[in-house]
């Protein structure tokens, strides 16, 4: 009886891991809000149900409760138009490293940004890339970012990245940082992106600030975002025009409703103090609509009061339609 016993214990024990590995798979909004990249974690899960309508993605893992592959759908239809640009990205494990690959609708292995047909993960003795390069056909790219190469803090989350050209020139990030440091918050999400020195000075980018300061709800979903120079003063972004945004007034699908735009000196701005949006049954954004600071319908600095965002049937994103406070297309 001692025996069968323990049997049958160690068999409810396996039987439930293997249970709670597989209890992860199924359809998200995001598959994954992990900004130290240290596991995959999927958020916003919905009914198999909403998937059959709400763009969503499906996320597996295997029995031993690693990433396997995810899947993007849009109105319940496979599409070749997920966030990391094709239908299925697909992660095999090696020894000291593992390789993610990219398939489209019919099963076949294509290549997304720039050429890029695999993304080749090194590892450190935990299990936790540290050097990542960006292959076509097994080939680090000729152009572009071929590799990058980040450090990691005590707990294994993401310190610093540096992204390079294949013959060893420093690229800078989107911001304009060429060696980016990061902070996270307790549940893994970025709480800035900073450029700093060698020597660890903060330093104005190539966009003339120095930190990205962000601020997730617990789905990952940004709540806000402001940009500081490197005397920590708020900054008016070059090309965004403004220092700090807030996105508000969640749906169940988190996704924000409206919009607030701050200046630099912390106010709301005059001519552009908020936006409201509006979304397909998808759940794809349909419109923006401009405001000012008293609530009267307003453009921007190019004259747009609206914008249309534009989709083919397979998701394809095809650009905005821009109209202007009389309905003229422009």
């Amino acid at each position: 009886m001692k025996i069968r016993f323990y049997f049958a214990f160690v068999l409810l024990i396996v039987t439930s891991q293997v249970v709670i590995a597989q209890s992860k798979v199924g359809f998200y909004m995001d598959w994954n809000i992990d900004h130290t990249e240290r596991s995959v974690k999927p958020s916003i899960r919905i009914f198999d149900a909403e998937a059959r309508t709400i763009n969503c993605y499906k996320v597996f893992f295997d029995d031993a409760n690693r990433f396997e592959r995810v899947q993007f759908f849009f109105s319940g239809k496979p599409s070749n138009y997920g966030n990391y640009g094709a239908f299925e990205l697909e992660r095999t494990y090696y020894s000291g490293f593992y390789i993610d690959k990219f398939k489209d609708t019919d099963g076949n292995y294509v290549s997304v940004e720039k050429g890029v047909t695999e993304k080749k993960y090194h590892l450190n003795p935990d299990g936790f890339w540290i050097k990542k390069e960006h292959l076509n056909k097994g080939k680090q790219l000729e152009s572009g970012i071929a590799y990058s190469i980040v450090t990691r803090n005590s707990d294994n989350e993401l310190a610093t990245e540096i992204q390079f050209s294949k013959v060893g020139d420093i690229i800078p990030d989107g911001n304009g940082f060429p060696i980016v440091h990061f902070a996270y918050d307790k549940n893994g999400l970025t709480l800035y992106r900073q450029s700093r020195t060698e020597e660890g000075e903060v330093v104005n980018g190539q966009r003339g600030y120095a930190t990205v300061i962000f601020q997730f709800n617990e789905d990952g979903m940004f709540f806000e975002e402001q940009f500081l120079d490197e005397n920590n003063e708020l900054f008016l972004h070059p090309q965004f025009d403004l220092a700090k945004i807030n996105w508000r007034e969640f749906n169940k699908y988190g996704k924000p409703t409206r919009i607030y735009y701050i200046d630099s000196l912390g106010y709301p701005h005059k001519r552009r103090a908020y936006a409201v949006i509006s979304y397909r049954n998808n759940m794809t954004r349909e419109s923006i609509s401009y405001y000012d600071n008293v609530g009267e319908r307003t453009g921007d600095r190019n004259g747009v009061h609206k914008s249309i965002y534009n989709y083919n049937t397979n998701g394809q994103f095809l650009g905005r339609s821009n109209y202007n406070l009389n309905g003229e297309e422009i």
